[in-house]
């Protein structure tokens, strides 16, 4: 289980949650926008179009992301990473939208 073995599971009020449908992303698809999210340039985005790191639901619809295939292979590849580095993240998600 994702979340372990718990009776429970609580969320706070303001989590922005990604779907398909209302249904859960493939693991690959929602490792690759995790990473994607984390990346230094989403970072820099934010803060330099936000003044601040807050995100709400209404700029991540607006944010342009990588096509699909390309969150996938980025989540495939994380998955094979024992340990992942901000730099490593950064130049793989480089690499993969030259």
């Amino acid at each position: 289980a994702a979340f372990g073995d718990h009776a429970r599971l609580g969320f706070e009020n303001h989590l922005n949650l990604f779907h398909e449908n209302k249904h859960g992303l493939p693991e690959a698809l929602a490792r690759g926008l995790v990473l994607f999210l984390n990346t230094t340039a989403v970072d820099d985005h934010f803060r330099r179009f936000n003044g601040h790191t807050q995100v709400n639901a209404t700029d991540l619809k607006l944010m342009k992301y990588p096509d699909r295939n390309t969150l996938i292979r980025l989540g495939e590849w994380a998955m094979q990473q024992r340990t992942l580095t901000q730099d490593m993240i950064d130049a793989r998600l480089e690499m993969l939208t030259e």
